[in-house]
């Protein structure tokens, strides 16, 4: 299982929010394939299997979603895989609407329509405010 630390509103393992498309490639160096994530994007989006990189107009990581077989940290506890209900222990300020939550203080919005986590997505500062 890979896992990765996130820092809230910083990075999430080697993935700094505001880093170039071309400096992560060159830093996660793995095959990945381009899309858009639908047709209102302003920007495609690079798929690695387990996650994905989503990047704003300047080819900057704005967001990385990631998806089940990973774990992520925050400050040494596990957010995934997880209840929701542990994940609201490390992310308090965590509000639910029909089984997606979100941290607008540490832009992080995860998916637990049955109580566990499914998929995780870190964005950069103000990313759920846009």
């Amino acid at each position: 299982m890979e896992k990765w630390n996130l820092k809230p509103l910083m990075s999430i393992g080697c993935i700094h929010f505001g880093m170039k498309r071309d400096e992560l490639h060159s830093e996660v160096n793995r095959e990945f394939k381009e899309f858009k994530k639908n047709k209102f994007s302003r920007n495609s989006s690079d798929d690695y299997g387990s996650f994905h990189v989503y990047y704003d107009a300047e080819n900057r990581v704005e967001a990385v979603e990631f998806f089940e077989g990973v774990e992520i940290a925050v400050n040494g506890s596990v957010i995934m895989p997880a209840s929701i209900t542990e994940v609201m222990k490390v992310l308090p300020d965590l509000t639910e609407d029909c089984g997606m939550y979100v941290s607008m203080k540490n832009s992080i919005g995860i998916t637990a329509p049955e109580g566990m986590v499914e998929s995780v997505l870190v964005g950069a500062k103000d990313y759920y405010s846009e």
